[in-house]
């Protein structure tokens, strides 16, 4: 009895020490990284995250997914995340994103942030419709199936999401701007547009892309983390006022932060 009971106590201390050594993974490099390109995020949060033992890889996937959907990061996706942490790739419908990263950068969507609805992390069969004023909002989940529609007659706007086994379909309008992005999952060939109305700026872009995963995430976000450096980037949001663009401008080349709304201040109580 004694045996195992000493036996139990140096588990705990085996796996408090793991939790204790992920911690330390996260260097000045990342944190300064996720801080500068990601809205909201401190190094409290980072610190608090790499303590649940997520890495660089693992909250470089995190972010992405959440400042893209506008999704609101909390103490329950957080715990989900950390117990499936070698599958958040595969939850990318329940943010509305595809699976792919496009062949020469991550998808980043132009659309005005707003509230919305989500499904739960995981959830395998869910129907909910909401209805407010001038509009309705639609969530469903079959399986790997997610549907979403917005339609907002108030205010102009339309959304709709569509995610099958091999397809993936977006699409967004509102008074000042469209936005669509199809991807088809056999070969990963993706097509986007985007049109600001009032400036005319246009976005095109088709290519082959590359499936997500956090590593090529990283990657990615380190790269548009050291342009920012070399640019020597002030930090504020006027690249992303499409009214400030040059229409010639290469978007490929301009360092844009990602939003993210993250909400992790009473995990510190």
């Amino acid at each position: 009895m004694k045996a195992k009971f000493i036996s139990f106590i140096l588990i705990s201390i085996l796996l408090l020490s793991s939790i204790s050594t992920a911690a330390l993974e996260l260097d000045d490099f990342d944190k300064n990284l996720f801080v500068k390109i990601f809205k909201d995020v401190n190094s409290d949060d980072l610190e608090y995250m790499a303590r649940l033992g997520l890495d660089s890889k693992d909250i470089s996937l995190i972010l992405y997914y959440y400042s893209n959907s506008d999704k609101r990061l909390d103490r329950d996706d957080l715990d989900y995340l950390v117990r499936n942490r070698e599958r958040i790739s595969e939850f990318h419908r329940y943010y509305g994103m595809p699976q792919i990263i496009f062949d020469d950068e991550l998808v980043r969507f132009r659309h005005p942030r707003r509230e919305r609805h989500f499904a739960p992390l995981d959830t395998k069969k869910y129907d909910r419709k909401f209805e407010f004023r001038g509009g309705t909002e639609i969530i469903k989940v079959r399986g790997n199936n997610y549907d979403y529609k917005y339609n907002n007659k108030r205010t102009g706007v339309e959304e709709r999401i569509e995610i099958k086994n091999q397809k993936y379909e977006y699409y967004y309008k509102d008074r000042n701007m469209v936005e669509m992005l199809d991807v088809h999952h056999a070969n990963n060939k993706y097509s986007y547009y985007y049109k600001n109305f009032n400036t005319g700026r246009t976005i095109r872009k088709e290519g082959r892309g590359r499936k997500t995963n956090k590593y090529n995430v990283y990657e990615e976000l380190k790269e548009k983390y050291r342009d920012m450096e070399d640019d020597d980037w002030d930090g504020d949001d006027d690249w992303d006022d499409d009214d400030k663009y040059d229409d010639d401008h290469d978007d490929d080349n301009v360092s844009v932060k990602l939003d993210i709304e993250i909400d992790l201040s009473d995990l510190f109580n």
